[in-house]
């Protein structure tokens, strides 16, 4: 039997790092452009198809649980068909169930459409973290999949935005088609861009073994992520209400500029893995988790500015944790698809859950409600993230 070799990967000297960090930030735009496109538009949806305010907002689940549904079996199958297969093939599947939806005449294949399209779209959470774990060195693990999250945080503030403008201008069925297009050009570029195995590179889904510090490490990073994920959509979620009542009394347009604040996240998710290569897994879960707690008590005075300044704060916080647990994920796992793959269900499941249950503290208290369940949250996230290894299990 041949010597193993040593899983060398890729670093940033090497001529296909760069083409791989453009490649997985465009899976990123990609994916998450078209899941969260429909977000602002629902009331224009609601209004055309005659469906409730609670209905419309199905689109959204829809996707969401699509992903949570099809993540597990997508990461399996990457490992046969190959994780950058598996990534465009999703993309592509999931821009054709977009153009559907866009032009579906009924509320109900809408819904199908977006179901469909979240299934497929599943592909690139469930592939993208295994092929970093497996195809870049290993100290620049952590530093790439932030890279690729920092793509999706851009992704997702990119498909509200424009999604919205486009149709102040045209239509709601005219926005979800331009973003579908865009995705569209952005899998393409994926496809010829992504390396298909990099130099020196061994997978090693079927050479690692597991410790039992490595399965609680690993537990630990879904809770995280889960927990983190709840606090973070329940406040999104829940800040448009805020904005629309007295005193602030925003209109939709105004209302959705607060989507900006997303970019503080895009720029601490590629800045994560820098500062989890200093201080730690454990150091850099509790430095994001402080800032989302100092964020939400920046939102309690009844100022914009200061709503606008926590909401950032609580970007940046939150997609810190998000990129060093997502890349730990598959970095502790014996078969880092399964581990992506499980950090994913659990980030999306922790989305439903927090979407409730800080809408539940809004209509019970309010603001007030809203901030005492997120800081709640939180707090459960710093007490599972304090068992964390201090170095985050890196392999060597």
């Amino acid at each position: 039997m041949p010597a193993a070799q040593p899983a060398v990967g890729l670093r940033p000297q090497d001529p296909q790092y760069r083409r791989a960090l453009l490649a997985l930030g465009a899976t990123g735009v990609a994916a998450f452009a078209m899941v969260y496109v429909v977000q602002p538009l629902l009331p224009l949806v609601s209004a055309e198809l005659d469906v409730g305010a609670t209905r419309a907002s199905l689109l959204v689940s829809a996707s969401t649980l699509g992903i949570a549904v099809a993540v597990l079996p997508l990461a399996r199958l990457s490992e046969r068909t190959g994780r950058g297969r598996t990534m465009v093939l999703g993309l592509a599947g999931a821009v054709v169930a977009g153009v559907v939806a866009a032009l579906a005449p009924t509320f109900a294949l809408m819904l199908l459409a977006r179901a469909v399209q979240g299934a497929a779209m599943a592909a690139v959470p469930a592939a993208a973290l295994a092929w970093v774990a497996e195809n870049v060195a290993p100290g620049w693990v952590t530093r790439v999949a932030g890279l690729y999250i920092a793509g999706t945080t851009v992704g997702g503030m990119g498909g509200r935005v424009v999604g919205g403008i486009v149709a102040d201008v045209t239509t709601w069925r005219t926005a979800m088609l331009v973003v579908a297009l865009a995705g569209a050009a952005l899998t393409a570029a994926a496809a010829l861009l992504l390396p298909r195995r990099s130099p020196g590179v061994v997978a090693t889904d079927a050479r690692r073994t597991e410790t039992d510090g490595a399965r609680a490490a690993r537990l630990r990073v879904y809770l995280l992520g889960g927990l983190g994920m709840a606090m973070f959509v329940g406040i999104y979620n829940v800040i448009a209400y805020r904005t629309h009542a007295p005193p602030f009394l925003l209109g939709t347009g105004l209302g959705s500029m607060f989507y900006l604040t997303y970019l503080a996240g895009t720029a601490t998710s590629s800045l994560a893995g820098r500062l989890e290569r200093r201080v730690g897994l454990r150091a850099t879960a509790l430095t994001g988790l402080t800032a989302c707690a100092a964020g939400v008590a920046l939102t309690v005075p009844d100022s914009l500015v200061l709503v606008w300044v926590g909401l950032a704060v609580v970007a940046a916080g939150f997609f810190m944790v998000h990129a060093v647990a997502s890349a730990a994920s598959a970095r502790l796992s014996p078969r880092p698809s399964d581990g992506s793959g499980s950090y994913t269900l659990a980030y999306y499941a922790g989305s439903s859950v927090g979407g409730v249950l800080l809408g539940q503290a809004w209509e019970a208290g309010a603001w007030g409600g809203t901030t005492v369940a997120a800081v709640a949250l939180i707090a459960v996230a710093g007490a599972v993230a304090l068992g964390l290894p201090r170095g985050g299990g890196r392999r060597r």
